[in-house]
């Protein structure tokens, strides 16, 4: 017996209907979070300049762009299960880095928040022989991990009715890449900054404990949760 599928067609109302409800990609929230957490790294930065403050209230608004991540899951064949057949086994979960750009405010406290974090990861002498940048027997010394990496670098993607949206929890973030920022005397244009971050892995939905509480955490429903005041 013959299979046909049965193909309804859509009127020009069905599909105006389904595209008015498209996603848009320019909704969205960035937040970094447990900078206050590491101690050393929060202290050099509000000594020079960028306090916390600052980057939980303000420095993800100042994000022009951020990217959805990408992964993949590597695999491994398998060729001695059937003759003359090659399977694949999925046997690890890869990750791949993240990009966003931020706009510079006028203070350059963006610009410092991730020059800082990467002279932090790699400050050597300084914070340890008392030998200053400047002086010619200057080495880098490598911060422990948990000393460095960001507990949580979120990234929200909703839309403008607020009522659904998706959320990535980077875990163990830090900026891997600041690209460098041209300057000119050509037409002035709003200064920009370029950072890539490496993590350890990402959770597909939101983990707060808020979210935890009413069942909607990890994206195990549809309802999306609009920001609290205090965030």
């Amino acid at each position: 017996m013959s299979f046909r599928e049965n193909i309804k067609p859509k009127t020009t109302d069905d599909l105006i209907a389904n595209f008015a409800r498209v996603a848009q990609t320019s909704h969205y929230k960035v937040r970094f979070e447990g900078i206050e957490a590491l101690g050393q790294l929060s202290t050099y930065l509000r000594q020079r300049g960028v306090t916390t403050d600052f980057i939980k209230r303000d420095l993800g608004e100042y994000c022009r762009q951020a990217q959805i991540p990408g992964t993949q899951i590597a695999s491994a064949p398998a060729r001695d299960q059937f003759p003359g057949v090659t399977e694949n086994f999925a046997y690890r979960r890869q990750f791949q880095p993240v990009t966003m750009r931020f706009y510079v405010d006028y203070e350059y406290r963006v610009q410092k928040f991730f020059e800082l974090w990467q002279e932090f990861i790699l400050s050597g002498s300084n914070t340890t022989d008392g030998v200053d940048f400047d002086q010619k027997n200057y080495y880098y010394r490598v911060k422990y991990p948990d000393a460095y990496k960001c507990d949580r670098l979120r990234l929200i993607k909703y839309d403008r009715d607020h009522k659904n949206g998706i959320e990535y929890n980077f875990l163990g973030a830090y900026p891997k890449n600041v690209a460098s920022t041209q300057v000119s005397y050509d037409a002035s244009r709003v200064l920009e900054v370029t950072v890539t971050f490496e993590y350890d892995r990402y959770i597909f939905g939101a983990m707060d404990s808020y979210s935890k509480s009413l069942r909607q955490a990890f994206n195990q429903r549809g309802e999306f949760i609009t920001f609290k005041k205090d965030e």
